[in-house]
């Protein structure tokens, strides 16, 4: 029987589903062959894995198992982005073995105007509600009719490849932009060479697979980015929003259609307080003056690091019958009627910073509880 895992931000991003995927990755590790399924958004994630003897990464455009042997799947709500591909393929060869990966042909795939034009707009609004990785641009571009697969791309030959983004650059961006004052490089062909040479490059390590490939794998990391409260399904907050499902929906809807009579674990991740990236509401938030004497534990995250696009990132209290009701109501979607079997956990990270969340209730309401007071996988227990 396959062992599927789903893994899902119970808040605004930033819980630990990094440090989750790589501790169900490691379980499974020499025992099982591994996929990490990468579900929604794209390479503005950023997943933090450490190991025991020293090594530690931000998965992006990976899945955070990759330390652990699993190769990665991007899904077709994934927006792949071919620039940040090659990069990270790079930096991860040079700390692990070459990661082998596959890409839903259905998949989006951003450009690097997409990301230019996210920046320029950010600056002149002077907001703070985006990674800076073009992912709303790329949305809003398809949803304008200005985009095809990422498999009707790699079935052009080069020149058609150059032709069809430099139509797209000339055209799509040029009036996007209008009005705003792009830098020459914008509409440099070295830019536009160079990605299409990226492009290629992902495409010889990186072959097209359909869903059904995920049934070769006897171990099944579905890994969510963002969390519920950043859903683009919601009515609330839609301007700070992220553009995908943040929970489980699309996922158990995939799951239905591959697999049959499967136990699914749902694994809802959340610190032990709140944490958002950049601007709009946010739950029991409380100033930078008072988190130091609330949060005395809390040492500085070098993940989340401040930056131009999200500023800063902020602090709340975690109300623990707030957390357990979105996590229900989540929940709740998964199908009633099919053969497979759902089952709920959470877990529970930071507790080294801070301890006060009541954790046994957490316990009670939903049966498996992981529980995190350090920085690795081994770190982790089972309450």
């Amino acid at each position: 029987m396959q062992n599927i895992k789903l893994i899902i931000g119970a808040n605004y991003g930033d819980e630990g589903k990094g440090l989750a995927t790589d501790f169900f990755g490691a379980k499974a590790a020499g025992r099982f062959n591994v996929i990490n399924v990468l579900t929604n958004g794209g390479p503005q994630r950023g997943h933090t894995v450490e190991l025991s003897d020293g090594r530690r990464h931000v998965f992006k455009h990976f899945g955070a198992a990759s330390f652990r042997g699993a190769a990665s799947y991007f899904a077709e709500q994934f927006i792949v982005n071919p620039m940040e591909f090659m990069r990270e393929y790079d930096d991860l060869r040079a700390v692990h073995e070459t990661p082998e990966a596959f890409v839903n042909p259905r998949c989006r795939f951003s450009t690097p105007w997409d990301i230019l034009t996210n920046q320029m707009f950010s600056e002149k609004n002077g907001l703070h509600n985006s990674c800076g990785f073009g992912i709303w641009e790329t949305v809003l571009r398809y949803r304008k009719g200005f985009g095809i697969s990422f498999g009707t791309f790699a079935a052009m030959n080069t020149e058609d490849r150059i032709a069809y983004l430099r139509g797209l650059r000339d055209s799509y961006f040029a009036e996007r932009i209008r009005g705003l004052n792009a830098a020459d490089y914008f509409f440099s062909d070295d830019l536009l060479i160079r990605f299409e040479q990226d492009c290629e490059s992902m495409l010889l390590l990186c072959p097209l697979r359909d869903d059904e490939y995920l049934r070769h794998y006897q171990t099944v990391l579905f890994e969510n980015a963002q969390g519920l409260l950043l859903d683009g399904n919601s009515l609330e907050g839609q301007e700070f929003s992220t553009p995908s499902t943040t929970g489980s929906g699309r996922v158990t809807e995939a799951a239905e259609r591959i697999f049959r009579g499967t136990d699914i674990e749902i694994c809802y991740v959340t610190r032990s307080y709140l944490t958002r990236h950049g601007d709009g509401p946010m739950e029991s938030e409380i100033t930078a003056h008072k988190m130091q004497t609330v949060f005395p534990g809390i040492k500085p995250d070098a993940t989340n690091t401040e930056n131009r696009f999200q500023g800063n990132l902020r602090y709340g209290m975690m109300d623990v019958n707030l957390l357990a009701e979105r996590i229900r109501k989540d929940f709740e979607r998964c199908p009633s009627s099919s053969g497979n079997r759902y089952r709920s956990s959470v877990m529970v990270t930071h507790l080294n910073e801070y301890a006060g969340v009541d954790t046994e209730s957490l316990a009670r309401q939903f049966g498996t509880l992981y529980l995190s007071d350090g920085r690795t996988s081994g770190d982790i227990h089972i309450f």
